[in-house]
């Protein structure tokens, strides 16, 4: 083993009081050790509980089951979980799409969930059955590109508000492509630009059908429906964590496509607890809004 910041080689320099392997280099002298930069970094909850909450996230407990299970309060079940979930980014970048591919956009309402009143965009409303004044697709919704291959490959992608547009394509779709043929998706204006410029063939579904009677777009509204099943469970998703549900959705997805039901806790261990995934508690509470609040309250800010 070597030191990541000087090169020079590690030796080991004892053991922690929960038994974890402790290193130092001979160069720089730095210590370190074997959760260094992994997930479990600075823990002090035991592994099993870590193995635990890994488990109840492929099951998709609720947060409040989860810190049942593990005997643990509802806040560092909260930490906890949303650790896990960061580490998947790295699992989930390394997706690409190829060959035939499915796609339309999936859109959410903005929730707001967990922000304190004095950082509210907009002044405080009466809840009720939608979350927004404006009727079908507008900028108080958050566009979700959805896009699955003929391997099964799964994309779910934040892409702004509103309707979907061909740059928020571009900067999603189109930095996911790999030998990819053709696209099954809508006939939006958005598509056909997007196609045209990556040398794919459009197949148009006509709008407000899922086939042509040749090509059909079954397959991803067919996930759209397991993600409403999905988020319903949750009780409301803060739409500064909904790229993480997203991805947990992904993952799970991906996993039982890949792995038998018995062999995938096993290979979400090695994909998981691995370096670079380590993030503060503090920073789960500080992710950026993966949207512009400013362009989506802006009659609020305006009134005010």
């Amino acid at each position: 083993m070597f030191c990541e910041k000087c090169g020079c080689k590690l030796y080991k320099n004892g053991k922690t009081k929960s038994g974890i392997q402790k290193y130092i280099c001979s160069g720089c002298k730095i210590t370190l050790s074997e959760t260094t930069n992994t997930i479990i970094c600075h823990s002090k909850l035991p592994f099993e509980i870590w193995s635990n909450v890994i488990d109840n996230l492929l099951n998709g407990f609720s947060l409040r089951r989860i810190a049942e299970e593990n005997n643990i309060s509802l806040l560092m079940s909260f930490r906890v979980r949303h650790k896990v979930l960061y580490a998947l980014k790295s699992f989930i970048k390394n997706i690409n799409l190829s060959g035939k591919i499915q796609s339309d956009e999936k859109y959410f309402p903005i929730n707001l969930k967990g922000t304190k009143k004095e950082n509210m965009p907009r002044h405080s409303k009466k809840r009720t059955s939608t979350s927004s004044p404006y009727r079908g697709i507008s900028h108080h919704k958050v566009c979700v590109v959805s896009s699955i291959d003929e391997n099964d490959n799964l994309l779910l992608k934040i892409v702004g508000l509103g309707r979907c547009t061909t740059d928020m394509l571009k900067n999603s779709l189109g930095q996911k492509l790999s030998n990819a043929k053709s696209v099954n998706a809508d006939s939006a204006s958005a598509y056909q630009d997007f196609c045209k410029e990556y040398n794919l063939v459009l197949n148009a579904i006509p709008s407000g059908f899922h086939s042509d009677g040749i090509f059909n777009i079954s397959e991803i509204n067919g996930i759209h429906s397991q993600l409403e099943t999905w988020f319903s469970k949750f009780k409301g998703v803060s739409t500064r964590h909904l790229q993480e549900y997203l991805d947990w959705f992904v993952y799970i997805f991906t996993m039982k496509k890949r792995f038998m039901l018995s062999k995938i806790k096993t290979e979400s261990y090695s994909k998981l607890l691995i370096d670079n995934n380590y993030i503060k508690s503090k920073d789960i509470f500080n992710i950026e809004m993966p949207i512009d609040l400013n362009v989506a309250y802006a009659e609020y800010l305006h009134q005010s």
